[in-house]
C-alpha cells in the first residue's frame, strides 16, 4: 500500500520501481490472452500512461497489481473492441465497394438482356415477361393467353435459348 501512496502522491521513484517491477507481468498477462506481442506491449504502455495520469484516483484499498490487472484487463478489453470495429469496417468498405462494382456490372448486364427481350417476337416476350417479372406459372399464362400450357413452356424454352446465345448473360437470365 505503501507504493500506491507514493504514486498517489507523485513519486516518479515509486512509479518507475512499480513499471520495472509490474511492466514484464502484465506484458506476460495480455500476451497469454491474445498470442500478440504488437497488443501486449500497446496494452503495458497505455496501463502506465493511464496510472500516471490517474494517480491522484489510485484507491489505497487495493493493492497496486490489483489496480494494476483491472487497468490491463479494461485496456486490453477496449483494445480488442477497437480492432474488432476496425476490422468490421474494413470489411463493410470492402463490401461496398464490391457491392458498387457488382451492381455496375449487373446494369449493365441488365441492359444487354432487356434489349435482347425487346427484340423477341411480340407474344414470346410477353409470355416470358409474364413468367419471369410476373412471376406467373406456365398455367396461369396459358389461362390468361388462351393457349395450352405446352405452347407457353415451348416459348419460354426458345426465349431461354435466343438469350443464352448472348454469352455473358448466362448468370443474369437465371436471376430474372
Amino acid at each position: 500500500m505503501d507504493e500506491v501512496f507514493s504514486i498517489k502522491n507523485g513519486s516518479i521513484k515509486a512509479f518507475e520501481a512499480a513499471y520495472h517491477h509490474w511492466s514484464g507481468r502484465i506484458y506476460l498477462f495480455i500476451l497469454r490472452q491474445c498470442n500478440s506481442e504488437a497488443i501486449a506491449e500497446d496494452v503495458v504502455q497505455q496501463v502506465f500512461v493511464r496510472l500516471w495520469e490517474k494517480r491522484e484516483h489510485l484507491s489505497v484499498d487495493f493493492s497496486l497489481s490489483t489496480q494494476l490487472f483491472r487497468m490491463s484487463r479494461t485496456i486490453f478489453i477496449d483494445e480488442l473492441r477497437k480492432t474488432a470495429q476496425s476490422r468490421k469496417y474494413q470489411e463493410y468498405q470492402q463490401g461496398k465497394e464490391a457491392f458498387t462494382e457488382d451492381t455496375l456490372e449487373h446494369k449493365e448486364a441488365l441492359k444487354i438482356v432487356y434489349s435482347a427481350i425487346e427484340q423477341m417476337p411480340p407474344v414470346r416476350k410477353r409470355i416470358f415477361l409474364m413468367s419471369r417479372m410476373e412471376h406467373l406459372t406456365y398455367g396461369q399464362i396459358a389461362e390468361r393467353l388462351s393457349i395450352s400450357p405446352k405452347t407457353v413452356e415451348n416459348h419460354i424454352a426458345l426465349a431461354l435459348r435466343y438469350l443464352r446465345g448472348f454469352t455473358p448473360l448466362l448468370i443474369v437470365v437465371q436471376i430474372l
